[in-house]
């Protein structure tokens, strides 16, 4: 184990700028180690999770991109997927601890979910 941090990364050569897109993650699917590194060997191969989940990934008209978010549950990086109805990764990119990214955010949801029916509560417990 190194003592120094490692990040996955595709580094791109001499970009003039990084044009990103709006991805709204639909679904974050955790898998198996093994599943993950075929996964992300053989992107272009038809996958069974893209195939089951296809209907949900696209392109909508204000240019968000719906995707799907498989990642490795004990690595924890994952693929960004949008296969715009086909059964492997049409478009897509690593995603350099993914597992972290959905704890966090699924954390966030739950306490802001827990902030708005408490507040709901208190309306309630004011009017009485």
């Amino acid at each position: 184990m190194s003592e120094k941090l490692i990040i996955n990364a595709d580094l791109l050569r001499k970009e003039s700028e990084f044009r990103t897109k709006s991805c709204l993650v639909e679904k974050a699917i955790a898998v198996s180690h093994g599943e993950f590194e075929y996964l992300k060997s053989h992107p272009l191969r038809d996958n069974d999770l893209i195939t089951e989940h296809s209907e949900m990934m696209f392109c909508d008209g204000d240019g968000i991109y719906h995707c799907l978010l498989i990642y490795d549950k004990e690595h924890g990086d994952g693929m960004l997927i949008e296969s715009e109805g086909a059964s492997y990764a049409r478009y897509a990119q690593y995603i350099p601890r993914a597992m972290e990214i959905v704890e966090s955010w699924t954390i966030r949801s739950l306490c802001l979910q827990g902030l708005k029916e408490l507040s709901s509560q208190s309306m309630i417990w004011l009017r009485r």
